[in-house]
């Protein structure tokens, strides 16, 4: 059963749209505002699958579905007409350099195994090639690069689909726009390269571009798509949605992606090109600094497509381009600042990604490192952009260049042999060099607790009295529907996290923050009873997600009074929530009375 039919149970179950005046969601449970709460069908509901267990309280039906609701409101918000912003699970406000790589690495986290092992035969066959051990002509190369090459090819697809994901639409309908981006009409018009533009109706130009491996015109085209199929959602009656939401949205998807979000990426990636042809004529060394620094988020973004062509005319106006060398030291920085993420990281299924990435890197193939590392980790990209900007200036003050176009990898250095070798080797080594340290230095190594184990130790997170979670006066906790684990009173207000781990989420209304430890144990903190109610007074919180907690890290500050004051109670519940993964739960002290924040209470046993 899909989530829309869930949900659309769900709402019939609570007396039909008609019948609610509001609905929102907190961590864990859908909130209902009702005009009549005697319409409810409880046993309806309660038989509706994902639905854990229901509790009318405070005015408000609240139907509890787990950790993942934000992915059940969206399809809710969007049957109902409302605002979805309260989806968003996290309450720091970002950049836009920082929101747009958060967003790229959430779009590229469950592609990496793809683009990783693409990369790594992409790279082995290019240096095979390179080193004369095999013709890039035979039908075993083209098989091969048939493997290797495709995920690169129509990585739009792959992207759209997870776009779909990050943005809350339809997945589908975002592989759908990609497929419109590189139908064959498109692919073969840029092939014959005989019109510059399709006219639509005649009138409407829809230029003609290439945007096979391209990034950033699908992602924005997937987000356009998502405003767009909810805006025709809402607009059009229940009655014909099934059908011509899919069909407008599609279609007005597909002519702004075509019309404006696919142009303009393009043009800027052509622009980005005239840029770095201009800096050559002012000075080699300024264009070392500046095309270094710019490659490695070039790559990221997709832009760097636009720099081949400068090359290839270097070649045909000089006999020679010092641009490609510099891409070789991008290449060898994003290596170098990957290859120190493996001392950083403890897992054995991070370190697998983490190596295959850096040896994809030094065999070329830069995108696994950037999309499945260096994206998570901003400093060690930081370092990368250093690195590569460091070595590039380097070789163009020796006039490094190259006089014929290669893959820029560790197998093309015989292409640099004569009286530039020493320096386009030096080059490497400063750019592998400089990245490694500058990342090994920025980047905080992970704890070493539970790590390799499935054990995972519960700490107290406050000072206070200890509390089962059968005295817990909310029965979506006390019968432990939505997980295991304990509750405090606290006496201070200061909230500790109770693992190690990662922050997964933090609610808009501060009150519940979500943590991952190494080993999988999803992990609740919720502060408070019914406290999704006061919309984040009495709360201050210092985490993010992303950020990497011990039971030494402070995740909030409770204002007891004010919350008291509310009506509220301000124990603070701690619960595992994914308990299909645990197997033991034991205390491991005398639970009863006073603890000290960051004492181990429970000690959690996991499936192997």
């Amino acid at each position: 059963m899909t989530k829309e039919e869930i949900v659309g149970q769900i709402i019939t179950a609570v007396g039909g749209a008609d019948n609610i005046n509001n609905a929102w969601h907190c961590m864990t449970r859908l909130r209902f505002d009702l005009k009549d709460a005697q319409k409810v069908d409880y046993s309806a509901l309660e038989k509706t699958p994902k639905v854990v267990g229901t509790k009318f309280q405070s005015n408000q039906l609240q139907v509890v579905i787990g950790t993942d609701v934000a992915d059940y409101y969206g399809p809710l918000a969007s049957k109902l007409g409302l605002d979805e912003k309260s989806q968003q699970t996290s309450t720091e406000k970002k950049g836009a350099i920082s929101l747009f790589m958060d967003t790229v690495s959430g779009v590229f986290g469950p592609i990496v195994p793809a683009i990783a092992g693409a990369g790594m035969i992409k790279g082995l066959m290019a240096g095979l090639v390179a080193l004369n051990v095999i013709s890039n002509q035979t039908d075993t190369y083209l098989v091969i690069d048939m493997i290797a090459s495709g995920v690169f090819t129509f990585l739009p697809f792959f992207v759209a689909a997870s776009a779909a994901r990050i943005f809350k639409t339809n997945q589908y309908l975002a592989i759908a726009i990609a497929a419109t981006l590189q139908f064959p009409t498109m692919t073969n018009a840029v092939a014959e390269g005989s019109i510059s533009a399709f006219r639509l109706f005649g009138v409407l130009p829809v230029p003609i571009f290439n945007y096979a491996g391209t990034v950033i015109p699908i992602i924005f085209a997937v987000l356009a798509l998502s405003y767009i199929y909810r805006w025709v959602d809402k607009i059009l009656p229940q009655v014909l949605r099934t059908v011509f939401t899919p069909t407008i949205s599609l279609f007005l998807a597909g002519l702004v992606t075509l019309t404006i979000i696919g142009p303009i990426s393009i043009h800027l990636g052509n622009l980005l090109a005239d840029g770095v042809a201009g800096l050559f004529t002012i000075s080699p060394v300024l264009a070392g600094i500046v095309v270094g620094a710019i490659r490695p988020i070039a790559i990221f973004t997709g832009l760097h497509h636009a720099m081949t062509p400068i090359a290839l005319q270097n070649f045909a106006n000089q006999g020679y381009d010092m641009l490609m060398p510099m891409m070789f030291m991008a290449n060898m920085a994003i290596t170098g600042a990957t290859a120190a993420i493996y001392f950083k990281v403890k897992t054995k299924e991070e370190k697998s990604i983490v190596l295959s990435s850096a040896v994809s890197g030094i065999l070329g193939i830069t995108e696994p490192a950037l999309f499945g590392i260096l994206s998570k980790y901003k400093k060690a990209f930081l370092a990368a952009t250093i690195g590569s900007s460091i070595a590039s200036a380097f070789i163009s003050f020796f006039g490094v260049r190259i006089y014929g176009y290669i893959l820029s990898s560790i197998f093309s250095l015989p292409a640099y042999i004569g009286e530039y070798f020493i320096f386009a080797i030096l080059g490497i080594i400063i750019a592998i060099a400089s990245s490694f340290a500058i990342t090994y230095f920025l980047v905080p190594k992970q704890e070493d607790q539970d790590d390799y184990t499935n054990e995972i130790d519960l700490h107290a997170v406050t000072k206070g009295t200890y509390i089962p979670l059968d005295n817990v006066p909310d029965e979506v906790f006390s019968t432990k529907l939505m997980g295991e684990g304990y509750a405090i009173q606290s006496e201070t207000g200061t909230v500790f996290s109770p693992v190690t781990g990662e922050v997964t989420s933090v609610f808009p209304s501060k009150h519940a923050i979500g943590i991952k430890t190494m080993n999988g144990a999803e992990v609740l903190v919720h502060m408070g009873i019914d406290t999704v109610s006061l919309d984040g007074k009495g709360f201050d919180v210092f985490v993010k997600s992303g950020d990497h907690v011990t039971a030494q890290t402070k995740l909030a500050q409770m204002d007891l009074d004010y919350i008291k004051n509310q009506g509220k109670e301000t124990m603070v519940i701690v619960l595992v929530t994914n308990m299909e993964r645990v197997q033991q739960f034991s205390g491991v002290t005398n639970l009863e009375g006073d603890h000290q924040a960051g004492t181990v209470l429970e000690k959690v046993i996991l499936n192997a």
